[in-house]
């Protein structure tokens, strides 16, 4: 895959969904240090809550999405729960869903396999490094 482009040679979108918005610019940062060029080329919209992302995706077409699923969930309700609440809201607002990394706080191999089971494209554990990151954004890119 080469620079990431829409069809009208506009840059290719991501969403980022966490309630921690602090965590915002050091995403939004290394996207710009990547060692993948079409991450480099990445525009990411950042959000903090789900209305804010549920209007985003209805406005923009996104080609992937990082989402921390207790940022769309509830902390208290099991991780696969907050998962199928991400796949709704997504398929919910929008008519071409992008591809979704989940991002989680808390996990086991056992939740990451079901979680990848149920259609998501990547899924990364915090904290994580650029690295890793990296490496799960390219891969849901396929660009490794």
């Amino acid at each position: 895959m080469s620079v990431p482009q829409v069809a009208n040679g506009q840059r290719w979108l991501m969403l980022l969904l966490d309630a921690d918005a602090a965590l915002h610019p050091f995403i939004q940062a290394a996207l710009r240090r990547a060692p993948y060029a079409a991450l480099r080329q990445l525009e990411c919209h950042a959000t903090t809550s789900v209305q804010e992302a549920q209007q985003l995706l209805s406005q923009y077409r996104y080609q992937l999405a990082l989402i921390s699923l207790e940022s769309v969930g509830h902390p208290t309700l099991p991780l696969l729960e907050n998962a199928v609440l991400t796949r709704q809201l997504v398929r919910e607002a929008t008519s071409d869903p992008p591809l979704i990394v989940a991002m989680t706080s808390v996990g086991s191999q056992a939740e990451r396999a079901q979680i990848l089971e149920l259609g998501f494209s990547g899924y990364l554990c915090k904290p994580f490094t650029l690295g890793t990151l990296f490496e799960s954004l390219a891969a849901a890119l396929d660009l490794a």
